[in-house]
């Protein structure tokens, strides 16, 4: 059955480009716990909150800040592209406030979702990760669409400053941050989220918006 993906637009005037949000249907939702990969996803179960954070989060701002926001991301959704630079300005935007990437790879509609994410768990290994998280988003219309997106995922690894480029090849071949992927993607479907990107802040979910809609939505939770 084709799928039909349901786009909402809304148009940021402050940031002068179309905001995307990727919805997906319940179907397509319960389609993605039941494909079949190299997923266990049988720790889904209904949840209100993210997960709390741990040691292999990846986080922009000061550690020690007292409020928390979680974006739920594809590297492949267009959508998530768009606003990557946005979200990069939420430490500095946000006062008190550290700002959490996660992984919602939506692999019944984006190919290389996956792949892509264990390329920026690799880079990570190395201690490039936002710079490789950076690169995937710039550049994802040219590997979207490759068959395999590996070599091109080498050429920006390079750009990003990784060393070791034979042990990057190797973490993505063997599937090496697999679990870390899946840790997200367990708590992206037990959230029922509608799409990517999807905002939590201090543990509640934020409509879409600019940077300064988030800010505004964030205000009723804002921990000072």
């Amino acid at each position: 059955m084709k799928k039909i993906i349901t786009i909402s637009v809304v148009v940021l005037l402050a940031l002068g480009f179309g905001f995307f949000l990727f919805k997906i249907s319940p179907q397509e939702q319960q389609q993605t716990q039941n494909a079949t990969s190299d997923f266990d996803l049988s720790a889904v179960k209904a949840a209100t909150e993210p997960r709390a954070l741990s040691v292999d989060d990846h986080i922009q701002g000061k550690p020690d800040a007292k409020n928390v926001l979680i974006a739920y991301e594809d590297f492949q959704c267009p959508s998530c592209a768009a606003t990557a630079d946005m979200l990069k300005q939420i430490p500095t935007e946000f006062t008190d406030t550290k700002f959490v990437f996660r992984y919602f790879p939506l692999y019944q509609i984006h190919k290389n979702a996956v792949v892509s994410a264990y390329a920026a768990e690799a880079a990570g290994a190395q201690n490039k990760y936002w710079e490789m998280h950076d690169l995937l988003f710039k550049n994802q219309n040219s590997w979207a669409e490759l068959a395999d997106p590996t070599d091109y995922f080498v050429q920006l690894a390079q750009q990003a400053g990784v060393s070791n480029i034979d042990q990057f090849k190797s973490d993505i071949a063997n599937k090496k941050f697999k679990d870390r992927v899946q840790k997200d993607l367990v708590d992206s479907l037990s959230l029922n989220i509608p799409g990517t990107p999807t905002f939590f802040f201090n543990g509640h979910q934020l409509k879409n918006d600019d940077l300064a809609g988030l800010k505004k939505q964030a205000e009723q939770y804002y921990i000072k």
